[in-house]
């Protein structure tokens, strides 16, 4: 039976959506003053580290598959 292998691209989307979910939270709770030009970014960097992580996952699976 081989090891399981980490899911990074699932990882990396749990991680944002928990940030960007705690962000927002904090922002509804009045802990947080964000404005627009801070929700933004912060989505736009998250969508980048999720299309970087499935980017390097499938160059791995590629390169796995051809080895």
């Amino acid at each position: 039976m081989t090891p399981a292998r980490l899911d990074v691209p699932s990882l990396v989307v749990g991680i944002a959506v928990l940030v960007l979910g705690a962000l927002l939270l904090l922002d509804r709770l009045d802990v947080l003053q964000l404005r627009l030009c801070v929700i933004v970014p912060a989505f736009l960097a998250a969508s980048g580290a999720i299309l970087l992580a499935w980017g390097l996952d499938s160059r791995e699976t590629t390169e796995a598959s051809t080895a």
